[in-house]
């Protein structure tokens, strides 16, 4: 039986019988003295099949958005393609696929959309990313960085990028991660939003798995909706922080908020482990296991996504509950309330957006990946 499958109906069988795992409980935890409306998100729609035609079901869903035309557009890691659907989840159309030919690729990171309708698929292997106008058909390939190219991005205008990227090499002594502004189709940076770096020495000595964390796991990523302003969280275990940013680089938005860590579980430390080690084997050239045994870390991330949301409020999710939770504030940092999908499990991904929040899971009960619209 596969592993997490294993876990799962112990865990239920354990939940039945009235048994609260510490750190995996699945109801919502109150973290705060004063506790505003928490609404309950539902899944409007509801995308992926195990079999049957291949237009509907992901080989590894990797990420996806909702454009300004309604268009679901989902990232098939697998395929290295985008699968394209309308809002009521009816199948449109493929863009790309893997190959080495114009607008095609082998190792997709993410996915980015311009207010001009243009949309990004970000690609290791052409050193940038790929770039469809908003008939999604190719326009052209922008290969910027020979190495550690851009693996997260968010539009602040036709012109403007927020990027993510890890820069780390065997002859530096440190590794970084960072969140800049980027023209289009420049290879540095104008303003340096964020950065954190982690001293490794010449031939990155240390503690493997911390460095595994910070340069592949420990990802991070921006919100925005192309108007000119940016939020982050950093990927922080201890600290509840979120920023925003104009286009300028100055900071428009502060909000921390005193919440205690989380640890995991020891079911989710146990799948993160072989999850961790079957992923990367998967992207290894030669599908070579990991020369160390990977350690995780044991406490969760406070914050996983930020993004404006269908009221145009922010949209905050926090790391620390095992359901998809939100906290909800006014564009000048003020909570108004909560939201929540009931539905527990460790390993769900989400993205929000204007149209909805989107999600789904790394790794699902069933066997198969699903995309959810939650509203």
């Amino acid at each position: 039986m596969h592993r997490r499958v294993m876990i799962l109906v112990l865990l239920t069988a354990f939940q039945l019988i009235g048994v609260t795992l510490a750190g995996c409980r699945s109801t919502p935890v109150v973290y705060d003295r004063i506790m505003p409306p928490v609404d309950t998100l539902r899944a409007v729609l509801e995308i992926g099949e195990q079999f049957g035609d291949s237009t509907c079901s992901f080989g590894i869903l990797m990420d996806a958005r909702i454009d300004d035309r309604g268009r679901i557009l989902v990232l098939d890691e697998l395929g290295a393609c985008l699968k394209v659907f309308d809002i009521e989840g009816n199948y449109i159309q493929q863009v790309s696929g893997r190959g080495s030919g114009p607008g095609e690729s082998r190792n997709v990171k993410g996915l980015f959309v311009m207010p001009d309708g243009r949309v990004g698929i970000m690609a290791s292997d052409k050193k940038g990313y790929v770039v469809f106008d908003d008939s999604l058909r190719f326009v052209e390939e922008i290969g910027l960085w020979m190495q550690d190219s851009p693996y997260h991005a968010t539009a602040l205008s036709d012109s403007l990028l927020v990027m993510c990227r890890y820069d780390g090499s065997s002859e530096s002594q440190c590794i970084l991660q960072t969140v800049s502004i980027y023209r289009w189709g420049e290879p540095e940076w104008q303003t340096l939003l964020w950065k954190d770096s982690m001293e490794v020495g010449g031939s990155y000595p240390g503690d493997p798995s911390a460095v595994l964390r910070f340069a592949l796991l420990d990802r991070l990523s921006t919100g925005g909706v192309g108007d000119g302003i940016v939020y982050f969280a950093p990927g922080s275990r201890y600290e509840y922080r979120v920023f925003g940013w104009d286009s300028t680089g100055r900071q428009v938005l502060s909000i921390t908020r005193e919440l205690a860590p989380v640890e995991k579980c020891l079911e989710q430390i146990d799948y993160e482990i072989f999850y961790t080690g079957s992923s990367l084997q998967r992207r290894s050239t030669g599908h070579r296991p990991l020369p160390f045994e990977y350690q995780p870390e044991p406490y969760r991330g406070m914050v996983l996504d930020v993004g404006i949301g269908p009221d145009s409020n922010l949209w905050v999710r926090r790391g620390t509950c095992n359901e998809p939770f939100f906290d909800i504030y006014d564009l000048e940092g003020n909570l108004l309330r909560h939201a929540i999908y009931p539905d527990s499990a460790w390993d769900w991904q989400t993205e929000v957006t204007l149209h909805g929040v989107l999600a789904w899971e790394l790794d699902p009960l069933e066997g198969y990946q699903k995309l959810y619209l939650l509203e």
